[in-house]
């Protein structure tokens, strides 16, 4: 069979789903693309807030994102890339404290300076770290704690933990923290931390690759969500759709693997296999974004330990990118379990909002122009220890693949990761 005539479908028109498309069309495919929302982007895609076309959940880019700077390059984007130097905060005991720097590090006198040295060091450590497979067998809690001592790790990384992950905190693996540090930690120039942004963000480029590979053949289906995948015996599937049955020789999905497992429950695979995808936990992700006249602090990042308020951080990405308005993120991590998730969204938004007027007092309700709220079951793998060793193999059946951002790991999600698995996938499948 020549390769012109091999069918593919691509289940998810995330990053990594547009990557593996991408890629295959470079190599003469063209591949077929199911995706449930009504429209691409995935965690990347945008909505129209007030006027303003934004990405849902924030994004930004650091200096070691090397296969993302490669994509904008091939697809001609390279010149909207721009970065600046940021600033990083800590709202700790009812006062807002620089972070991020060792000189504010060294200031911070909230904790003994023997811990704030060990701290830098640590923080040193990480970056000269190759070989993570050692941290991959400790928790993070364990690991942060033998750095920084008890107290250290209880007021500058408990309440991190306790608001992002909740009961799964102490099985969170140590290799997972240590790769954000790490990332960021390479993502600074004369020991100041740059960031980088996309002029016209995201969505330009979603909508420039979802332009190539349309021309080049691929077929992107929206609000059309996979109801079944029966594997054939030789390879490939049969895959369900509201469009109807279609045969594929390969089929790779990018879908969070917990849908996945669904998936193949309704499709009557045995399940012994549909228990490793659905025994896979998830935190979810309520995110309220503020447009306001005012802005928060100066920080692009602030780290939140406040006994009041279970957000992590607040992320101000109108300290980052330029928009007419302050544009600031407020993510809510939890079990979609969790009794608070149930709650409406105007929960959130209220929450937030005091959480805001907190750290700035100067900022009033008439500062408030906007609020939205979004929501994602899949937003963040709870990746334990030995955590490679629990995901179900990345080829269930011949010429199926199952693959989705756990698969990063020990990297967090990312759109630089997303386009450098879902390059190396499809290199590894046609040589």
């Amino acid at each position: 069979m020549k390769k012109k005539q091999k069918e593919i479908a691509i289940i998810g028109g995330g990053p990594m789903g547009l990557a593996i498309a991408y890629q295959l069309t470079l190599k003469g495919f063209k591949p077929v693309i199911y995706e449930a929302d009504n429209r691409l982007g995935g965690m990347t895609a945008c909505f129209n807030f007030e006027g303003l076309d934004i990405e849902r959940f924030y994004h930004f880019h650091c200096l070691s994102d090397f296969e993302f700077i490669k994509i904008l390059k091939e697809i001609g984007l390279m010149k909207y890339l721009k970065w600046k130097e940021t600033k990083m905060g800590f709202y700790y005991d009812k006062k807002l404290y620089k972070w991020g720097s060792i000189d504010a590090v060294i200031r911070f006198d909230k904790i003994p300076l023997l811990t704030r040295i060990r701290y830098l060091c640590h923080a040193a450590r990480c970056l000269t770290i190759r070989n993570w497979n050692h941290l991959d067998k400790i928790t993070a809690v364990e690991w942060l704690k033998k750095w920084l001592g008890k107290s250290g790790y209880y007021k500058l990384w408990h309440k991190l933990f306790e608001y992002k992950f909740y009961h799964f905190s102490n099985e969170i693996s140590a290799a997972w923290i240590w790769s954000r540090i790490n990332r960021l930690g390479k993502s600074r120039k004369n020991l100041k931390e740059k960031l980088g942004y996309l002029e016209g963000g995201s969505k330009q480029l979603i909508n420039r690759l979802a332009k190539i590979i349309s021309e080049k053949g691929t077929l992107i289906n929206l609000s059309t969500p996979v109801l079944g995948i029966n594997p054939r015996k030789d390879s490939g599937a049969n895959i369900t759709t509201s469009l109807g049955c279609k045969e594929y020789d390969l089929v790779i999905s990018t879908i969070p693997l917990p849908l996945v497992g669904e998936i193949f429950r309704h499709s009557g695979i045995d399940q012994k296999i549909t228990s490793k995808y659905e025994c896979l936990d998830c935190v979810a992700c309520a995110c309220v974004i503020f447009k306001t006249r005012k802005k928060i602090t100066d920080n692009f990042w602030t780290n939140i330990n406040d006994k009041q308020f279970n957000i992590p951080g607040i992320v101000e990405i109108s300290n980052l990118r330029e928009f007419n308005h302050h544009i600031t993120y407020v993510p809510f991590y939890m079990p979609e379990t969790h009794e608070e998730y149930l709650l409406e969204n105007k929960h959130f938004i209220n929450k937030a909002w005091d959480c805001l007027k907190l750290i700035n007092p100067d900022l009033n309700d008439s500062d408030l122009i906007a609020s939205h709220c979004s929501r994602y079951r899949f937003a963040q793998p709870v990746c334990s220890t030995n955590y490679q060793k629990k995901l179900p193999p990345k080829q269930p059946f011949k010429g199926v693949y199952t693959v989705d951002t756990n698969f990063y790991y020990p990297e967090d999600r990312g759109i630089n990761e997303s386009f450098s698995f879902g390059r190396n996938l499809v290199d590894q499948l046609f040589p």
